[in-house]
């Protein structure tokens, strides 16, 4: 009987060939026009995560957009940590499977329309059993202090 062979090397994985910026059509050099000076500098797998995500903005509907710099906006006026939460449970969240990120959309509707004395009586429950270390609820960008949590929420 013959040996076994060796198994293969792990497969590298191919970078993505650079672009010059002259080799970028017109309309993308119009829309990267921030990148100008630093395109040719960038890796082929930057300059195509770019690209990616220009095509994604421009085929948003305008509602989209609007709800993409609003929320851009308000992580902007969080704290480092608020979010480093964010990104990880946004992960988290990336790496569920189709069935459980159903429910966690159908349990996240439900919650919305809990009324918003119900869902603040929620959110102090859930604090009182998990409680955080180096606690930054309450906190805008930081050390700024912003409305502690256990204060009644308007009617």
């Amino acid at each position: 009987p013959s040996p076994p062979s060796p198994p293969s090397p792990p497969s590298q994985p191919t970078a993505s060939p650079s672009m010059s910026w002259e080799g970028l059509s017109e309309d993308q050099q119009q829309m990267l026009s921030r990148f100008q000076d630093s395109w040719d500098a960038l890796e082929g797998q930057q300059q195509q995560h770019i690209l990616r995500r220009i095509e994604r903005w421009q085929s948003m509907p305008p509602e989209q957009r609007e709800r993409v710099r609003r929320r851009g906006r308000e992580l902007s006026g969080l704290g480092r940590d608020q979010r480093e939460r964010i990104r990880n449970n946004f992960k988290a969240f990336a790496n569920m499977s189709e069935e459980e990120k159903q429910a966690v959309r159908q349990n996240y509707r439900r919650y919305r329309e809990l009324s918003e004395r119900r869902r603040f009586e929620l959110l102090e429950e859930f604090e009182r059993q998990h409680p955080r270390r180096g606690d930054d609820r309450g906190r805008g960008r930081e050390g700024e202090d912003a409305p502690s949590v256990s204060e009644e929420p308007s009617p």
